[in-house]
């Protein structure tokens, strides 16, 4: 990534301290990591500042688990890391943030197979000094669900409370008439907005469930003022006015249309009656002003003309402070001129990083920020605006050498009707990027984006001797609508030809050579590694399918789990001639390369039934190929050592396939 990219501005002279007990020692090591290193969470994972800037929180691990530890910054050379929350079994420590000054509250996220797998998150309040740990919410009367981590305002007023939005519980009355009951749902995961006193775990009810509301937006004084729910495939917004009592449809719409609509996403600091909101800006997404009264025109705040925006930044007191964007690296819009120029400083003083804000103190003088690279997970700062000092905390991999991993490189090739398919390729260090085995990687999804950053199962596959081509193939998110909707409804289509025609330009460029490609891919990505493996045996040496799908139909067939099963035909398509022809489970008699297939049998998101009536099918066929079921593993391998043994099995496999020379190799 160039330096300085997204913010330019330097006003701020820095400093960074050396802070021991935060900052591991680099180990220079002359070899790329090992399986087990790359498979291990990093050693920070998040970080957090409490509201008056004086305790520090972080999530660390050690030995696979995760534990929050609290450091009192006013001890100053003295300060100790205290663990004070550990990660139980079977539970993800997912975030911690700070609710009052001497109080953290942490979200647990965890697996459960019923009649089928899915998600649940819990939530821990913990002391500063480790005392008084409370799980709340947990077996209440009051507030129940699948969900029962989501604030929705951390600061809504009365002390110690926070607004959490969860289902209300059931009565008695329903609880005697056997209702079927999932993750401890009460109403049916369309939530009430509750206040939660963090410190006694008393909750207050402030708004009920309303259908067909599934999210809640409340203003800075904790009202209630936009809720946004779908019945079937419309999706519709709700507003309520600052001063009135009722609900008035904001926008109506059909998901996967093409209308026009404002999705708004907060309300403004300065006038409970306008939202900053999503919107179309010359076909791209972008960042609006919208008039709940309906009385002023929408104000846009910012857009890109060639990609879209999302995930805005938001301050203490509400304000709008700026939005991300990715043109081929991430880039930052601050409206906030202040935030601005920290960031640029420290983008002075961190090249090669992208760095953004994460938190503030309440009075903004003390700020996380977060550094990703594309050859090493996220880091974390603290910065002392007042003495201009920051302090780096801890390493993501203290004993690797990031100079050992791979940058990634924006690069675009042409599909076969002249459209640029934007993509990122990675080449082994110290070898010229020529005549290598090839690994194509499409991302999962579809509606998702590779970009700029760390993923270790790229640098891995680098490491090991190996290009990477990982592609923005038609259908991807962040390209505006144009490039969404030219492939919806057509998985097999024109998304997976994009795909091929990426496999072929490497061909063309040197970079690769005739049968020394294999396609790699995950979730949505595995689904097209099992295309691959199907069509293109003339392109693809062997193909590896990681928690994928193989059957559009059964696909559909298992939404009628969830609540969105409407929505996902409406993205598939429901035409059997297509369905039929996209699935590769029924065309198994086809496969003619080498297939690695793995899947956890704990996925909440790809159903394992999807790997699993594949493995039957080609075993039908008499197709040799290997199936690893991974009995504990979520769709992200979380875990280290089911990550460890994707990392192994995929290893073995390309070794014995598509044979590679480790870069340092002599």
């Amino acid at each position: 990534m160039p330096e300085g990219r997204g913010s330019t501005r330097n006003l701020v002279n820095l400093s960074i301290p050396v802070l021991g007990m935060f900052l591991a020692t680099v180990g220079h090591a002359a070899a790329p990591p090992t399986i087990l290193e790359f498979a291990s969470r990093p050693s920070v994972e998040d970080v957090s500042i409490s509201p008056d800037g004086r305790y520090l929180a972080l999530i660390q691990t050690q030995d696979g688990r995760a534990v929050a530890v609290v450091s009192d910054r006013q001890a100053g050379k003295d300060q100790i890391m205290r663990p004070v929350l550990s990660e139980p079994e079977h539970f993800r420590m997912t975030w911690c943030r700070w609710p009052t000054n001497t109080r953290l509250m942490c979200g647990f996220l965890g697996m459960v197979h019923d009649t089928f797998v899915y998600a649940v998150t819990r939530l821990v309040a913990v002391d500063a000094d480790g005392q008084n740990m409370r799980v709340l919410i947990q077996n209440s009367g009051e507030a129940q669900g699948q969900f029962q981590d989501r604030i929705i305002n951390w600061n809504p007023g009365p002390p110690d409370t926070v607004l959490i939005e969860a289902d209300e519980g059931l009565d008695a009355r329903e609880l005697a008439s056997g209702v079927q009951v999932f993750g401890n749902v009460g109403t049916h995961a369309a939530p009430a907005i509750f206040e939660l006193n963090v410190v006694t775990g008393r909750l207050t009810m402030r708004q009920h469930a309303r259908e067909p509301i599934r999210h809640w937006i409340t203003d800075k004084r904790g009202q209630a003022r936009i809720g946004w729910g779908f019945v079937g495939t419309t999706i519709s917004y709700y507003a309520r006015l600052d001063g009135e009592s009722t609900w008035r449809r904001l926008a109506k719409f059909e998901i996967f249309s093409r209308e026009n609509h404002f999705e708004p996403v907060a309300i403004s600091e300065e006038d409970p009656n306008l939202a900053y909101a999503f919107g179309p800006s010359e076909g791209r997404n972008a960042i609006w002003l919208i008039d709940l009264r309906d009385k002023d025109e929408p104000k846009l705040v910012f857009s890109h003309p060639v990609v879209d925006v999302s995930d805005p930044i938001f301050g203490w007191d509400g304000r709008f402070i700026g939005a991300q964007y990715d043109d081929g690296y991430p880039l930052m819009y601050y409206a906030d001129s202040r935030v601005h120029d920290l960031t640029g400083a420290v983008q002075k003083l961190e090249p090669g990083q992208f760095t953004t804000l994460r938190g503030l103190s309440r009075d903004e003088k003390i700020c996380v920020l977060r550094s990703v690279s594309d050859v090493d997970a996220p880091k974390y700062l603290v910065l002392d605006t007042d003495t201009h000092r920051m302090s780096k905390v801890g390493a993501p991999y203290p004993d690797r050498d990031p100079a050992t991993l791979a940058p990634m490189r924006a690069v675009s090739y042409p599909a076969r009707d002249g459209t640029r398919i934007p993509a990122y390729l990675s080449t082994p260090r110290g070898a010229p990027a020529t005549h290598l085995p090839l690994i194509v990687m499409p991302h999962g999804g579809p509606i998702a984006r590779d970009t700029w950053g760390y993923f270790f199962l790229r640098e891995f596959l680098v490491s090991r001797g190996y290009a990477v081509l990982q592609m923005n193939f038609r259908g991807s998110s962040g390209y505006g609508g144009d490039w969404f909707f030219a492939a919806h409804q057509d998985w097999g289509g024109l998304t997976y030809d994009d795909v091929v025609d990426g496999a072929r330009w490497a061909i063309q460029q040197g970079i690769t050579d005739p049968h020394r490609i294999c396609i790699v891919g995950w979730s949505f990505g595995g689904y097209l590694a099992l295309v691959g493996a199907q069509r293109n045996p003339d392109l693809f040496r062997c193909a590896v399918d990681i928690a994928g799908l193989s059957d559009l139909g059964l696909l559909i067939d298992e939404g009628y789990h969830w609540l969105g099963a409407e929505s996902i035909k409406k993205q598939i398509g429901t035409d059997p001639e297509k369905l039929k022809r996209d699935s590769p489970r029924l065309h198994a008699a086809d496969f003619q390369v080498p297939l690695l297939m793995l899947h956890g049998k704990m996925d909440a998101q790809a159903p394992f039934d999807q790997s699993d009536t594949m493995d039957a099918a080609l075993k039908r066929a008499g197709k040799p190929h290997r199936f690893v079921a991974v009995p504990n593993a979520d769709h992200q391998f979380s875990d280290v050592k089911d990550r460890a043994t994707l990392l192994r099995e995929i290893e073995t496999f390309l070794g014995e396939h598509l044979p590679a020379a480790p870069p340092h190799a002599p």
